[in-house]
């Protein structure tokens, strides 16, 4: 469909004209004549059928169709510049992340200044998603580029690269700990409102605490482990919580450990290979796995001292 639009000359002299009040001021802004700016405004008046301004002695004042004009105008501008810097953003490089909301939350955002300071010219767009199977979708499909993974993918299509090790064990509010009548064994959990996320098991800390059982299945399910903390927080029973995600808490008093046994679990970043040739998606991941190799050694560090 063609379109029959006004001189893009003619437009900038009328915003101007409306801006400054003046056509002498808007003539010196565009660096053109009066007399310049007066045609193009006669010839948008003209394209228009109407007169945009009123014209007082030395004073210039938009008619009520020149506002209507100028709102539709700046409209447009506003679009414009818009997708003008959408398209310069575009020339940054873009690494798209998807990762577990409880994960993102509380161990990888707070860390991301790191990676700024080193990689000025890269973006990092953060995709909070809470399933596994949708993290390993995103990547197929190219809605993400690397995804932060808890345990390896079943899939050989992917590379994976470990970031964290992390610790599991139970956790619950003091309060709750307090209104329990026995706790003395880890058995003792199984009498417990047991809080459960389907990626985190409950039977292999069992099995590690020497408890013999199956799979509990009562008990609140949460499909992210945020929410499951978040539920352990207000007393709603006993989480199996990974240390990453439960330090704060367990830091602030918000939630306290129980028993010292522990499973161990481990983060993944997991990309495509042809995602993984890009420098930009290299230069994160190999960042995430310095990151982690930093904040291990002071770690190993302290267990030495305290044996």
């Amino acid at each position: 469909m063609t379109r029959t639009l006004p001189p893009l000359h003619a437009l900038a002299a009328f915003v101007e004209v409306a801006r400054k009040g003046s056509f002498i001021q808007a003539a010196q802004e565009l660096s053109v004549t009066p007399s310049a700016v007066s045609h193009r405004i006669k010839a948008l008046e003209a394209h228009f059928g109407t007169a945009l301004f009123s014209r007082q002695h030395s004073s210039v004042h938009l008619t009520r169709q020149g506002e209507l004009i100028l709102d539709a105008v700046m409209t447009a501008l506003d679009a414009l510049e818009s997708a003008q810097q959408k398209l310069l953003n575009g020339h940054l490089n873009t690494v798209r992340v998807s990762v577990g909301q409880a994960f993102a939350r509380n161990w990888l955002i707070e860390r991301l200044g790191g990676f700024y300071r080193l990689q000025r010219d890269i973006n990092i767009d953060i995709n909070g998603a809470r399933a596994a199977r949708a993290k390993l979708d995103s990547l197929r499909s190219g809605e993400a580029d690397v995804a932060i993974h808890d345990g390896q993918p079943g899939s050989k299509d992917f590379e994976c690269l470990e970031i964290l090790k992390c610790r599991v064990f139970p956790v619950c509010s003091p309060a709750y700990r307090d209104s329990l009548h026995s706790l003395a064994t880890p058995s003792d959990l199984l009498q417990a409102c047991l809080l459960r996320v389907s990626r985190q098991p409950w039977r292999p800390w069992f099995k590690a605490a020497g408890v013999v059982c199956q799979e509990p299945f009562h008990g609140p399910l949460f499909s992210d482990s945020g929410l499951m903390l978040d539920a352990a927080v207000r007393g709603q029973g006993i989480a199996l919580a990974r240390d990453v995600l439960a330090q704060h808490d367990l830091e602030m008093g918000r939630l306290v450990r129980l028993f010292d046994v522990s499973i161990e679990c481990v983060y993944f970043a997991v990309c495509l290979p042809q995602a993984a040739a890009r420098p930009e998606v290299r230069a994160f991941i190999d960042w995430l796995s310095t990151t982690h190799t930093e904040q291990a050694a002071p770690n190993a560090a302290e267990s030495r001292e305290t044996k």
